[in-house]
């Protein structure tokens, strides 16, 4: 069905002009066709992403003699005696255990406390208590697990189909797709207008981003950024803040999203650590293929002596732990506590797996190895920067 969409979106004018008679007028008919095409094919794009996408609530404890003049009966309650709603977004399904991808700020309270409870509603209205299972404050991440008691089964959902970040160029169709508090739904098409910079966001929060045009609402984030084939390429989230605390709303000419790779890979880490910390060592790192993008010099980049797998040290923060050790930028880690460093999802992720601890890390320097042993370390709000 995807490739019927995309082969819909994509040929759209040529198909619909083709399946008209050959006497048939080309003007107000032709372009009649096109659009019933485009709308079918929406339509059809919709309906495949629909059952992945669930509505995120957070909620706050009431207190026994709190008022209740002013309320209607049914509307202002919520579905938890003695819990009111605090905010309401969105999330993504990732398997038939219930994993919900979404963003962290909606089930927080003051103070970063987490929400007492919190729930999801599927888009025939079927509710499911939900348990927060990690979180990352610095990309706004938080990974949820549907609580499936009693022999429940998740009804009327279906888990998202994952994509890649590669399958979009800019000025792509996108979709952002949410499941807002109520009646309301996002589906909201726009374009891409620039790709992230790089994959790693321990330096450049803003630069890691997939920026688009469509407008969303505060209940969207946590939604799926979906391209033409119904895949997930990224998470919707608000634009970012140098305040991990800090609830912004969503810009009106733009929209953030999460790429996916960092997204899932983050969110498995985060579900094997449980951890509601953000880990840091000290630098950032380039994939050599943006390395040699940022070059802008394919002569320069084959000079360079570089290992064969390894992520390239493109930015250093002072004081850190690897500033302490004796990273240098232009260096390459090629592996962390004996885990090879590949991609940067593979780095990222090993932050959070061996976060607290100090473990050796091997870095290639002008073609020589070496070793360093340095502690994963608690990120400090002094590092973020957009």
């Amino acid at each position: 069905m995807f490739s019927l969409i995309t082969s819909v979106l994509v040929g759209l004018s040529m198909q619909a002009v083709a399946s008209l008679p050959a006497s048939a007028p080309t003007d107000v008919p032709t372009f009649t066709a096109v659009l019933a095409a485009q709308d079918e094919a929406r339509r059809s794009l919709y309906e495949a992403i629909a059952p992945s996408i669930v509505s995120v609530t957070s909620y706050v404890k009431v207190p026994d003699d709190a008022p209740r003049e002013g309320r209607w009966a049914i509307a202002d309650e919520s579905p938890y005696p003695g819990f009111a709603r605090h905010l309401v977004a969105s999330g993504i399904l990732l398997d038939d255990q219930g994993t919900i991808l979404c963003c962290r700020t909606p089930l927080t309270l003051e103070r970063d406390v987490c929400a007492p409870l919190v729930d999801v509603e599927n888009s025939a209205g079927t509710r499911y208590e939900a348990e927060l299972i990690a979180s990352e404050p610095t990309i706004n991440l938080a990974i949820l697990r549907i609580r499936l008691e009693g022999g429940r089964v998740l009804e009327g959902m279906r888990p998202a189909t994952i994509g890649r970040t590669a399958s979009i160029r800019p000025g792509d169709t996108v979709f952002a797709v949410g499941d807002p508090y109520g009646a309301s739904r996002t589906f909201a098409p726009g374009v891409v207008m620039a790709l992230p910079t790089a994959a790693c966001y321990q330096s450049d929060l803003n630069g890691s981003f997939i920026h688009c045009s469509m407008t969303i609402s505060p209940g969207a984030v946590g939604g799926a950024l979906v391209n033409t084939a119904g895949e997930v390429v990224g998470m919707l989230v608000p634009p970012p803040s140098l305040d991990p605390l800090a609830r912004p709303d969503p810009h009106p000419y733009d929209t953030f999203a999460m790429q996916v790779e960092t997204a899932v890979g983050v969110g498995e880490a985060l579900r094997a650590k449980r951890s509601n910390d953000s880990p840091w060592l000290g630098f950032s790192v380039l994939a050599q293929e943006e390395l040699r993008v940022q070059l802008h010099d394919d002569a320069a980049f084959a000079a360079l002596r570089k290992p064969a797998r390894g992520l390239y040290v493109h930015d250093l923060y002072e004081p850190s732990p690897a500033s302490k050790a004796g990273v240098r930028h232009g260096d390459f880690v090629v592996e962390v506590n004996g885990r090879p460093i590949e991609s940067v999802v593979d780095f990222q992720q090993a932050l959070y797996y061996f976060s607290g601890s100090s473990v050796p890390i091997r870095f290639v320097r002008n073609g020589e190895e070496r070793t360093l042993v340095m502690r994963i370390e608690r990120r400090p709000p002094e590092a973020n920067r957009q």
